[in-house]
């Protein structure tokens, strides 16, 4: 059956989603968590490429699946192969023509500001902090153009 799985992952300690040979990929790492349940490497499609050390909220992956785990269980068991900072969320049986990166319509990006002379402890991994006062109008008019 062909599988949609929604991944969560923290990307600072990998070198994008694909594999590539100048380090470490989410993409190698899901699958080596998915050699270790169903005991081979079947082909993933992401439904994108991501640069190093960028951060996926909700990112579309789908490979043809044929283990034994029944799917509504195969978040679980994956997860518990995978470094705590990818997690799958969940899965789904998808038609047999469907390709996670063909079937993404959009991508959204977050870009955080922290607007403060000091960091917060529980964000400042995600945040950039600029302590002077931001030009709103000025970043509208770029955003716009």
């Amino acid at each position: 059956m062909n599988v949609l799985l929604w991944l969560s992952y923290q990307g600072t300690r990998y070198a994008g989603f694909q594999v590539q040979p100048n380090g470490r990929s989410v993409a190698a790492a899901f699958q080596d968590g998915l050699e270790a349940v169903i005991g081979r490497r079947p082909d993933i499609k992401g439904c994108s490429r991501t640069d190093a050390g960028v951060h996926a909220l909700g990112f579309a992956l789908s490979f043809h699946y044929t283990g034994h785990v029944p799917l509504r269980r195969l978040p679980l068991a994956l997860n518990a192969h995978l470094p705590p900072d990818i997690r799958v969320r969940e899965a789904a049986e998808v038609p047999e023509s469907f390709h996670a990166r063909y079937a993404a319509h959009a991508k959204t990006y977050t870009y955080r500001i922290r607007n403060a002379a000091i960091d917060d402890p529980f964000d400042f991994p995600y945040t950039h902090r600029i302590a002077a006062p931001l030009d709103t109008a000025a970043m509208q008019r770029a955003a716009a153009g």
